[in-house]
């Protein structure tokens, strides 16, 4: 089938042009010869001037037409040139160049397809003419796809349509790390929060974070955690925003990744929970070493009871005073009776075994019984800090062992600063933050987990993370914020590099209700199998997770169950196939050999896929296919954004 199409016809006019010259040169020389019939000729040498820049004009436009097949050269933009262009993008982000992609685009599509290189390419003289020495054949990709549209114009995403977040999907060096920095250099710029969890640590979008709060007017926006440059991090305390005391324990069990039902996690958000409702009862802050402590050591779980028990009684137990002085004396003169008591309560000291046997013998159980009695009822924060006392320390041991080795992991080294911060400490001048008061001072937050040193340190990081995020946000939702009085909602854009490393339940809560909060999600992922495999095979919940991603970007991918996916949401679309037939036969008769032949030609359309799913795994490196609002479908590009110093 020959192509319909503008492309590969020859270029028909530059003959016609040359004709043209070809005559006016000879008109000409006549004009010079022949006096008599000069004014004559010099008209018509005139004519065939004119005659000539038409064709060749024409010819041109169609030279054109084969140069853009060839692909468009990778435009390097400087960060300070994107900056002064963002006041002509008004309320928009912007993402490159590019065009909307129609039924029209697939059918050259299809027809181009049929077709070989030396067919779509331009030959290899007119290439090297046209200053491009290397040959398009030999491209990563298929650089005609951008080029059967000429009419290129600046692609815009209007605010109000991020809200419905953005999944962005495409092999390794493709895309996705130039696409993110490119948004985040524009959200950056226009006051935004940023928070970008970035699984791989790649130092170019670290450049670009920190430029980028520098070029705004507050290089101190620009904040950063990752284990490998702790000496230039912030410490960040993962578990500072809560409303309610079972939100930590939610939170650690998120990082052990357990299915449900899983009797040893259950167990291990118990224990958390219990401990960190002690703490609160003491108006102490949880973290990841306190927890970790009172889990792993008998004696430190003890000290904490003891503490929490000498609160009740310096606040609520004034009346107490007398029975536990005389308990006391009871354990101390009778050594074989005391050891009998401390094994009821398998405590350790006389001290802890006294003062948990006058809280529960003379503290009534209930409220209606307290009231009755005058008397404080027994603080649930405390009954359920013994209760762990009271288990046996050996199976509470096998029982919380599947929590101690994250918990380890997470307060050792570097990380035991960073992540567990000590607010006395004056020596220790790094920052401590938390993801509200990030949120709150509009920073730049970059969160480097190094996953690739030690990837379920990594993964436990983001997770706590974006957990906490959550928790802001559900704040925000819940309460608003002093701050944000004026006329412009306040932003906070999540970006998740490597969805596959990333990934947790938070951002599925986040992309589910974080828009009436201004939390905007930017997914990125190599595959679908990937977000599939870190939802533990769950493809309902991953399907879930796309589905609430109203904006998607697709980049070069060669995953067949990606393609699948992305094609069925990309739509379908009809399309024309021309198809031609010849014949010819010969035949003898009384009259001599007979001779017959037959041409015929035939049009049906056919239903495709809107974008092929083969050019999506042929998509040169920074082109991107975008189904953005719902509906609109693009084919862009993007620049290589670069700090100034690099242009």
């Amino acid at each position: 089938m020959t192509p319909r199409g503008p492309f590969l016809r020859p270029a028909f006019e530059a003959r016609s042009a040359v004709a043209w010259a070809l005559a006016a040169a000879w008109t000409g020389t006549a004009t010079a010869l022949a006096d008599s019939a000069a004014p004559g000729l010099a008209t018509c040498a005139g004519l065939s001037l004119a005659m000539c820049a038409w064709r060749s004009a024409a010819a041109a436009r169609q030279v054109h037409v084969r140069l853009r097949l060839a692909g468009t050269a990778a435009v390097v933009l400087p960060t300070s040139r994107l900056k002064a262009a963002l006041s002509r993008a008004g309320d928009q982000l912007w993402l490159g160049w590019g065009w909307r992609w129609e039924t029209r685009h697939t059918q050259w599509a299809h027809e181009l397809q049929a077709c070989g290189a030396d067919a779509i390419y331009p030959p290899s003289w007119l290439l090297r003419l046209a200053g491009r020495p290397t040959h398009p054949a030999r491209a990563r990709g298929l650089p005609w796809i951008h080029g059967i549209e000429a009419k290129e114009g600046e692609v815009v995403l209007p605010f109000d349509d991020l809200r419905g977040h953005c999944a962005v999907v495409a092999t390794t060096g493709a895309l996705k790390t130039r696409l993110a920095g490119l948004v985040i250099f524009q959200l950056a710029l226009r006051g935004d929060c940023i928070i970008v969890i970035d699984p791989k640590g790649d130092r170019d979008l670290r450049d670009i974070c920190r430029q980028a709060a520098a070029l705004a007017g507050d290089p101190g926006r620009f904040l950063m955690l990752h284990p490998a440059f702790a000496a230039e991090s912030v410490r960040l305390d993962l578990l500072k925003n809560w409303d309610r005391v079972s939100q930590v324990a939610s939170r650690i069990h998120l990082v052990l990744d357990a299915q449900p039902g899983d009797t040893f996690a259950e167990f291990c958000w118990m224990a958390v929970h219990r401990i960190t409702n002690a703490l609160k009862f003491m108006g102490r802050r949880a973290t990841l070493q306190g927890l970790k402590s009172a889990l792993e050591s008998r004696v430190a779980l003890e000290q904490l009871a003891l503490q929490a028990l000498e609160c009740f009684f310096a606040d609520d137990g004034h009346h107490l005073h007398e029975a536990l002085e005389a308990q006391r004396n009871v354990l101390r003169a009778q050594p074989g009776g005391a050891r009998t008591a401390r094994e009821s309560t398998r405590a350790a000291s006389i001290e802890l075994t006294a003062r948990i046997k006058v809280f529960r013998d003379w503290q009534p159980d209930t409220t209606s019984a307290a009231v009755r009695g005058v008397r404080p009822h027994k603080p649930e924060e405390i009954t359920g800090l013994l209760a762990l006392l009271d288990t046996d320390a050996e199976w509470f041991g096998k029982m919380v062992a599947g929590i101690l080795p994250i918990l380890t992991k997470l307060t050792t080294d570097d990380l035991l600063g960073l992540l567990s911060p000590d607010y006395d400490d004056l020596e220790d001048t790094r920052p401590i933050l938390d993801i509200g008061r990030v949120v709150a001072g509009r920073h730049i937050l970059y969160i480097g987990t190094d996953t690739l040193a030690d990837e379920s340190v990594g993964r436990a990081i983001s997770t706590l993370a974006l957990a906490d995020a959550s928790a802001v946000a559900a704040e925000i939702y819940n309460h608003g914020t002093p701050s944000d009085a004026g006329a412009q909602a306040r932003r906070v854009h999540v970006v998740i590099d490597e969805w596959g490393d990333a990934m947790c339940a938070p951002v599925i809560q986040q992309a589910n209700k974080g828009r009436g909060a201004g939390f905007f999600i930017w997914a990125l992922g190599q595959t679908y199998p990937d977000l599939v495999d870190r939802f533990g095979n769950n493809d309902a919940r991953a399907r879930r997770f796309l589905g609430n991603m109203n904006n998607l970007i697709v980049g070069a991918t060669h995953d067949a169950d990606t393609m699948d996916l992305l094609a069925a949401k990309l739509g379908e679309t009809r399309v024309g196939v021309r198809s031609e037939s010849r014949g010819f036969s010969a035949r003898s008769s009384d009259l001599g050999l007979g001779l017959a032949a037959s041409s015929s030609t035939s049009v049906s359309s056919q239903t495709c896929e809107v974008f092929p799913r083969q050019l999506l795994a042929a998509l040169p490196d920074l082109h991107y296919v975008a189904l953005l609002n719902r509906g609109e479908l693009i084919k862009g590009r993007i620049p290589v954004l670069v700090p100034d110093t690099a242009a």
